[in-house]
């Protein structure tokens, strides 16, 4: 019997249009009705999934910024993995050596960047893109001055200041035009010890501690509810979703669009994002 179900959102649990659809919100809720706990895995911010989910109706728990952070469905974050002060420095001189991606950085208090606002700007383009290839120039702008996370961004002015501060960063982000040669970033990004590297598209990279992973993070909150590992469901598409399959591969749903590393190692493949991919594994759970 499947008592715990856990989705990623970016390319599972919202389609491309980033709605989350009927059907997929009915099933959360009939899964929560049956006293399945339903929990969100994600690389995004928290206030960004709560915005989602207040918008439909929606209380979950949280797992963010790809394990770092982990919340319970009255918006408290119960527990933290964060990166140590001077591996920080370390990365961020790393990724600033490319002088290709605007630099985001994930805190305990919110998103901050060390680029300017037009650099961000011409940032969040590429990412637009990645949900939306249609829009035209005009469409995106419109978008982007009415997005949460950029109009939220926080600008560093003194990044030795920051690093000296009490604020604890969880993750860095950056997304590219070019797959392969992010792909290649990534690789080398992957020499420093003690961090996890994982993407949510082919052309970003996101940077946590080695500990902070959706898998490792979800183990834990399973553990400590007496819940095993065969009452437990994942449900994703992405890189970032790999550590969920790998604790937990008994009950685990591979999208329909899917990177192939998770389509092979899933124990079955669903419906993709438009197709309401989350809700026809649901209802396989509320079987088993």
């Amino acid at each position: 019997m499947i008592k715990f179900i856990a989705a990623d959102m970016d390319g599972t649990l919202i389609n491309s249009r980033h709605e989350i659809s009927a059907e997929n919100c009915h099933m959360i809720k009939k899964a929560q009705q049956q006293n399945i706990r339903f929990v969100i895995a994600t690389g995004r911010l928290y206030d960004d999934v709560k915005l989602l989910l207040d918008k439909y109706g929606l209380e979950c728990e949280c797992i963010t910024m790809n394990g770092a952070e982990y919340f319970n469905a009255a918006g408290d974050c119960i527990d933290g993995v964060y990166i140590e002060k001077e591996k920080a420095r370390k990365i961020f001189s790393m990724m600033q050596q490319t002088k290709k991606f605007a630099i985001e950085i994930y805190t305990n208090k919110g998103c901050y960047t060390s680029s300017t606002m037009f650099q961000l700007f011409c940032d969040m383009i590429k990412r637009v893109r990645i949900y939306h290839a249609n829009f035209s120039m005009l469409q995106i702008f419109r978008y982007l001055l009415h997005d949460p996370h950029f109009r939220r961004m926080q600008y560093i002015k003194d990044i030795n200041a920051f690093m000296a501060s009490d604020i604890k960063i969880a993750k860095f982000i950056s997304f590219g035009d070019n797959a392969e040669e992010m792909s290649a970033f990534r690789k080398q990004m992957e020499k420093i010890d003690g961090i996890s590297v994982s993407a949510s598209f082919a052309t970003n990279i996101e940077i946590n501690d080695a500990t902070a992973t959706k898998g490792a993070i979800l183990k834990r909150i399973a553990k400590d509810a007496g819940i095993e590992r065969d009452e437990v469901m994942v449900i994703g598409d992405g890189l970032n979703d790999i550590t969920m399959f790998e604790e937990f591969p008994d009950h685990s749903a591979g999208m329909g669009n899917a990177v192939p590393e998770i389509k092979a190692i899933a124990s079955f493949l669903t419906n993709d994002n438009n197709n309401s991919g989350v809700s026809t594994a649901i209802k396989k759970a509320l079987t088993i």
